[in-house]
């Protein structure tokens, strides 16, 4: 039997090609990798920290447990009090800069010691900034969700059952301080640093990496959706 050439071209759907590849796959959602690499491009992310961030967006380390009633229980209070805070700081006027009303955005100077090195990030010496951050809807959206997080991961962080039973840079009000100061940092090392020191004590390391990785993705987005600012044209 031999075969003869059709007389007609094919119809209906492409037959199935082989399956390539036979290893596990890694799959990231979508907005959540969007996050990840706008995070990369803006430098962010840097390092171990943007290893870690990928490694938990994908499900390779230990996914976070949902939110408890306690800080579920707070969302609210909470909500209200950034909206309350943000509608404040709409009302102050905004600092111009080189005609364009620019607003101006709080970073903090990082200490140098006499050696010309950078000093080791001081936890319990970093001064609560004067005034309320001023975010914008979306921004202080993700600010009420981390904060709301961080209240629920801290106590399992560390293996306790409520947040009172650790230091007092720990509990509610310091987690707030803290999560306002990493907004106002813009260096991603920098808070890396602040982080690390801030949660030297957890016990597991790994958790508390992909605690660290999840904090500085949702920083560095509250960040990306602030005011851009302009460049100072020069004068010819």
């Amino acid at each position: 039997f031999s075969p003869s050439p059709p007389s007609e071209p094919r119809s209906g759907p492409p037959r199935p090609g082989p399956v390539l590849g036979g290893g596990p796959v890694i799959q990231i959602p979508e907005e959540e990798f969007r996050g990840l690499i706008q995070s990369l491009r803006i430098n962010a992310l840097v390092g171990a920290a943007a290893a870690d961030a990928f490694e938990v967006a994908a499900g390779i380390k230990a996914g976070t447990p949902p939110q408890g009633k306690a800080a579920a229980d707070l969302r609210g209070k909470v909500a209200t009090e950034r909206d309350g805070e943000a509608e404040e700081a709409s009302k102050k006027p905004k600092k111009k800069l080189g005609g364009f009303a620019a607003e101006e955005d709080y970073i903090p100077d990082l200490e140098v010691n006499e050696s010309g090195a950078a000093a080791e990030p001081d936890i319990e010496g970093r001064e609560e900034p004067s005034e309320a951050l001023d975010l914008n809807p979306k921004q202080n959206q993700i600010r009420t969700d981390l904060e709301m997080w961080m209240m629920e991961e801290i106590p399992t962080l560390f293996g306790v059952e409520d947040s009172e039973e650790l230091a007092e840079e720990l509990q509610e009000d310091g987690q707030a301080d803290m999560l306002t100061s990493l907004i106002t940092e813009a260096s991603a090392e920098e808070r890396q640093q602040i982080l690390r020191k801030w949660l030297q004590d957890a016990p597991d390391a790994d958790t508390q990496a992909s605690f660290i990785a999840h904090v500085q993705a949702k920083v560095g987005k509250i960040q990306e959706l602030g005011p851009k600012k302009r460049k100072k044209k020069r004068d010819a």
